[in-house]
């Protein structure tokens, strides 16, 4: 599959990944070439680098590979959260008005409650995820159960 060459650009913070394209150069010249001065890269094997790219903006250079930090996916996957639940949200409010309309006291209380899980999102304990791959399949209650309604 070949190699890649990965450095940290130090303006954004962000992992950049050279895909070698010429073959007349080897790897190393190519980093030479392309890789900003003075800054540190690693050469890896394209294997290396994650297919999935949903944590992409928290890859990180470490120990000549890449690794994905951990926090960072985290606040990324909160992000995404708050985007899901902005339909959510209206949803419920168009429930609530019809609710309101015919003074239906229960789900009124109902609604608010619901409203209130999904607005304490991003507070959610993730605390017990420690891997990538449980974050990806770690979905919190307040969407399941909106979600199911």
């Amino acid at each position: 599959m070949g190699k890649r060459i990965i450095y940290t650009n130090p303006e954004t913070g962000m992992l950049c990944v050279i895909i070698p394209v010429n073959n007349s150069l080897t790897i190393e010249e190519i980093a030479a070439k392309d890789v900003p001065e003075g800054l540190e890269f690693s050469i890896v094997d394209a294997a290396d680098i994650p297919e999935d790219r949903t944590y992409r903006e928290a890859w990180t250079q470490k120990d000549n590979g890449l690794d994905v930090d951990l926090d960072k996916a985290k606040n990324i996957q909160i992000d995404r959260w708050r985007v899901d639940r902005k339909p959510l949200l209206e949803a419920l409010d168009a429930e609530y008005m019809k609710a309101l309309e015919s003074n239906d006291k229960a789900k009124q209380i109902e609604i608010v409650s619901k409203k209130q899980s999904l607005r304490d999102l991003p507070e959610v304990d993730l605390s017990h995820i420690v891997t990538v791959e449980e974050l990806r399949a770690f979905t919190p209650e307040a969407l399941r159960e909106v979600s199911r309604d």
